[in-house]
């Protein structure tokens, strides 16, 4: 890829692949904060606050072109030098090696997060997928070279991405605004789970708190969570537990009592999904307060 030469002028590769790259990622970050503040999260919480999204808005920006030139450093730039170096020494068009750059070094870099839990294919698709759209962005820029017959300089290169990377940014915001207001992404249903379902071990995640429910409506409380985050308290003992099913929008919920002096466990609610079902209490503030989760383990 080109870098900047003695009459100041800049090829535009390296400028031109960041700041596609930094658009892409703003119209992906654009797009999931349209749905994000448009309908509450899983555990019932109101979107983020205002604050949050000025964050977003200041901080944003910056971010966008770091990852943007990451990006460019790890994917774009290799697989353009790798398709240059294939084309000149075999047949098929520059786009066909670029092409396949893309997707072998989305084959490699997809390894990193298979290793983390990802699906690999997944993975694979998306990383590949990224660097679509700054090759394109490259290849087009050096037809206008071409064309004029002098390379352009970096301020024309920021003149003429940012106002499409504006323009796809207010699309991804429209189309998600649709997809939203039709129901094609709709709101989080949780799992429907039976009475008969219920009864066994729910965790915590770092395995600290327990709670064991058995078939005949008895509970075993193991340092469970109740309060709020600032004044938590631990409960431990026995006592009985009673089911909602949910219905509808209507999710369920698992009411208890402890016995003795207790404390004030009150009613959990299902959550998570089917293969992994949840029961989750909010503490503080009901709009954006603290989860506590348990999910389902075996059975008893």
């Amino acid at each position: 890829m080109r870098g900047a030469g003695t009459s100041g002028a800049v090829g535009p590769d390296g400028t031109v692949a960041m700041l596609v790259c930094a658009a892409q990622l703003g119209a992906l970050l654009a797009g999931s904060l349209v749905v994000g503040f448009g309908r509450n999260d899983e555990y019932e919480r109101a979107p983020g606050a205002p604050l949050g999204l000025l964050c977003v808005l200041v901080f944003g920006p910056p971010l966008l072109l770091f990852l943007g030139s990451v990006h460019t450093f790890l994917m774009t730039m290799p697989a353009d030098l790798a398709a240059q170096a294939a084309a000149r020494r075999a047949n098929g068009a520059l786009w066909q090696w670029r092409a396949a750059s893309v997707v072998a070094l989305g084959a490699v870099y997809a390894a990193a997060p298979a290793a983390a839990g990802a699906p690999y294919l997944h993975s694979w698709a998306w990383i590949a997928g990224s660097g679509a759209l700054p090759l394109l962005g490259v290849a087009w820029f050096r037809r206008g070279e071409r064309r004029r017959g002098r390379p352009y300089r970096r301020g024309e290169v920021w003149f003429r991405v940012l106002p499409a990377g504006f323009l796809l940014t207010v699309t991804a915001m429209a189309a998600c605004g649709l997809a939203l207001a039709t129901g094609v992404v709709g709101a989080y249903e949780a799992p429907r789970l039976t009475e008969a379902e219920m009864p066994g071990v729910w965790e915590s995640e770092d395995g600290r708190a327990e709670i064991r429910l058995d078939a005949g409506g008895g509970a075993v409380f193991s340092r469970v969570p109740y309060g709020s985050w600032d004044e938590e308290g631990r409960c431990d003992g026995t006592g009985t537990w009673s089911y909602a099913p949910g219905d509808g929008a209507v999710r369920g919920t698992v009411s208890f009592v402890v016995f003795g002096d207790g404390c004030p466990l009150d009613t959990w609610t299902v959550g998570g999904t089917a293969e992994r079902p949840e029961l989750y209490a909010l503490f503080g503030d009901p709009d954006g307060g603290d989860v506590r989760i348990l999910v389902r383990g075996q059975a008893p």
